[in-house]
């Protein structure tokens, strides 16, 4: 087993302390590995997730597949696709030539960053299985992520938004009304089952949520994380637009089944609305608003927020840790800030 080293002597002899370290861990990679390469790798560890010996969500798993094949066709300056590079030839200078590749094309930091943690799991199964000796992926500088303030639209807008769509798609508009009024994943509000629905305490249990799993997955409802359970006080905006979609479901089918979906596809209510449907329905039916199903959600966060309701509190009721609304939130104008620019004035 050898190393190619650019470089020192010391960056030589440190290179080969850890050919040493890895014979002794029993870590080196087989002889018959040496043709092994980085796709073959990205493509088995997308087959492991798709049995079950990777857990991954639906959602998840449907982006590994599909930042494995954006890796894999990824050509380096070389010309070699970066799915042909052999798992015994990679280092960390040609996983940063493939992030700088695959910004050059146009893509995102963020989806760069996806891409990027794929490959370091798929190269720590790798490690695992005795192909590669180290992840070369931790050393490589993943592109920096640049983070900005989430759009929150004004409350005007939010009820403009509202109205249009009640004229053209009631059902539709029912449920960014929910959204608006209390705050949750359109995940998790399309996974409602009656039977979480609670209209003697006016609040919503959400434990379950619906994704799209892509080809040969489909729809599913999965079980949110223990610490995603919560309950959700609704606000009699949002009661008014639960009873009203039972009011349409009983006179479409003459009951509600508590194992039904409140917003479900065609029948019976035992399928959810699908998310894709979902988006293009709230698209036509907002009219010329800027508003999104996200927005909605924003907008909640930012409400509480500006009213001078605790972080904690808000991150409850969102779903979200407090450590994360702090990160997408903080800096905004509080009531707080709004009383010490005042006592400013005052003095």
């Amino acid at each position: 087993m050898s190393r190619r080293v650019h470089g020192t002597r010391d960056d030589a002899e440190l290179a080969l302390a850890r050919l040493r370290v890895a014979r002794h861990a029993g870590q080196l990679p087989q002889a018959s590995t040496s043709a092994v390469t980085v796709g073959s790798l990205l493509d088995r560890y997308v087959e492991e997730a798709q049995v079950g010996r990777v857990q991954l969500r639906p959602k998840t798993l449907v982006t590994a597949r599909s930042a494995a094949r954006a890796m894999s066709s990824t050509r380096l300056t070389s010309g070699k696709a970066f799915g042909d590079v052999t798992l015994s030839a990679l280092t960390w200078r040609e996983i940063e030539e493939l992030y700088g590749e695959m910004a050059r094309r146009g893509l995102s930091a963020a989806w760069v960053r996806r891409c990027a943690t794929v490959l370091s799991r798929a190269l720590d199964r790798g490690r695992k299985y005795g192909l590669l000796p180290t992840n070369p992926a931790k050393d490589a500088d993943r592109p920096k992520l640049v983070r900005t303030k989430p759009y929150s639209p004004a409350g005007t807008a939010v009820r403009e938004a509202l109205a249009t769509a009640q004229e053209t798609d009631p059902e539709i508009a029912d449920f960014a009304a929910i959204v608006a009024n209390a705050g949750m994943r359109t995940s998790e509000l399309l996974g409602l089952r009656w039977e979480d629905v609670d209209e003697e305490a006016d609040e919503l249990h959400l434990a379950w949520a619906v994704t799209d799993g892509g080809p040969g997955i489909g729809v599913v409802r999965m079980q949110l994380k223990r610490s995603d359970w919560r309950d959700v006080p609704l606000t009699p905006a949002a009661l008014d637009a639960i009873r009203r979609r039972r009011e349409r479901r009983v006179a479409a089918s003459g009951s509600v089944r508590p194992q039904a979906y409140v917003f479900s596809g065609p029948g019976v209510g035992s399928s959810p609305l699908r998310p894709d449907r979902l988006s293009e329905r709230w698209l036509a039916a907002r009219g010329g608003s800027a508003v999104t199903l996200l927005a909605l959600r924003h907008y909640v966060a930012t409400t509480m927020l500006d009213a001078g309701v605790p972080y904690r509190t808000v991150a409850e009721l969102l779903g979200n840790s407090e450590a994360t609304l702090r990160l997408h939130y903080d800096g905004r104008t509080n009531v707080g800030k709004r009383q010490a620019i005042a006592a400013l004035c005052q003095g």
